[in-house]
Order: structure tokens, then C-alpha cells, then sequence
């Protein structure tokens, strides 16, 4: 079986590093599955769930957008927060989805139209993945 190093990082830590089957990212330009030797490539990714196929096996945590630079045997993530879903606090997150979907309707100005639709993804993103493991 042809295995690859992913290593994600965030800010605050190593978030993940070892060996993994494959990795679905999703990209500004959509989903995006990653193999062994995969092509060299770039990405800009938005706020949404990753899927780490590990020992036959997905997971999936919780990414709020970042970086992907894939190189062959080696992807590295710079995410600006990664969770596992057992991190995930559910209600904070509800809240946090609630708080921007009223200011979402406030809609005070443009800039902050577009920070509020971000937030949103990321709150969904996070409630998302914390309901595929709890259910």
C-alpha cells in the first residue's frame, strides 16, 4: 500500500504529522483527493472538513482555511486552526454560527458581510464534523 507524509500545523500546534493512505482536502476550487505521488501543487483551502484515510480507515477533523502545499510523498497543511472532532465544544460553536448568521443579516457593511459569511463556514465546518462522529 503506497503511503505519503501528511503533516498539518496550525498556529497554536503540530496538529497532525505521520504516514496516511490518502487526504481529501477541499480547495477554493473544490474537493480535492490526494495520493502517493500526487503532482506538485498548491492550494488556498476554505474552512471544511479533512478526510485522512489512516491504516484503511478515515477520519476527519475540522480545518478553518489555510494552505496545502503537495509535493509527491508529502503534503503539508498550514491550517489557521485544525480540531478532531472530540475537541470540538458544540455549543460554542452553535453560538458561534448563530452570532454570524445574525450579523450575516445586520449586513452593516460589505467587509463585514464577508467576515461574517466566514465565520459562518467555520462554525459549520466545525459543527459538521462533530456530528459525523456523535451520530
Amino acid at each position: 500500500m503506497n503511503t505519503f507524509k501528511l503533516h498539518i500545523t496550525t498556529p497554536e500546534r503540530d496538529f497532525f504529522n505521520g504516514e496516511v493512505e490518502s487526504v481529501v482536502l477541499t480547495s477554493t476550487d473544490g474537493e480535492l483527493g490526494v495520493l502517493a505521488g500526487h503532482m506538485p501543487t498548491v492550494v488556498a483551502l476554505n474552512a471544511s472538513p479533512i478526510k485522512i484515510k489512516i491504516g484503511g480507515e478515515w477520519r476527519e477533523a475540522a480545518l478553518s482555511g489555510g494552505f496545502a502545499e503537495i509535493e509527491g510523498n508529502r503534503v503539508y497543511v498550514l491550517a489557521d486552526t485544525a480540531e478532531w472532532p472530540e475537541e470540538i465544544e458544540v455549543n460554542r460553536a452553535m453560538e458561534a454560527k448563530l452570532r454570524a448568521e445574525e450579523r450575516i443579516r445586520a449586513r452593516h457593511s460589505e467587509a463585514e458581510y464577508m467576515r461574517s459569511v466566514g465565520a459562518l463556514q467555520r462554525a459549520l465546518t466545525r459543527l459538521t464534523v462533530s456530528e459525523r462522529v456523535n451520530n
